[in-house]
């Protein structure tokens, strides 16, 4: 009679498994590369949706296209829009998709978070 209980309790995901209906996909962590590995292989990431964070170092006068720079000191052009501007020291996160513009890789800007790292291995 154990087993008989055991064999009612199945669980969830098992079931719908067993039924043929299709099971959900775990969600995919976005991938989260200091700068210096957008360089060494671009084709790892090209066209793939990452997280990057750092300190802008230069600006266009639009303010839509800047540098960001962490802590491989190695500077990365990111493209945003209207909506997505920044100014020389201001610490962001960008999640975008990287492109390559001739042998260059930018990350086109999806969205652009103000953040503060306050010490201890911070990227500024």
């Amino acid at each position: 009679m154990k087993w008989l209980a055991a064999a009612v309790a199945v669980p969830a995901a098992l079931s719908l498994a067993l039924s043929g209906a299709p099971a959900a996909e775990p969600a995919r962590p976005r991938p989260t590369p200091i700068i210096a590995e957008l360089y060494a292989d671009p084709a790892v990431f090209v066209g793939k949706s990452v997280m990057i964070y750092g300190l802008v170092v230069e600006t266009s006068p639009s303010r839509t296209e800047f540098f960001l720079q962490d802590v491989s000191q190695h500077p990365l052009r990111i493209v945003g829009n209207k909506r997505l501007t920044a100014k020389i020291g201001d610490q962001l996160i960008v999640v975008g998709r990287l492109r390559i513009a001739g042998q260059q890789p930018y990350l086109a800007a999806d969205s652009v978070t103000a953040t503060r790292v306050l010490g201890g291995g911070g990227c500024c």
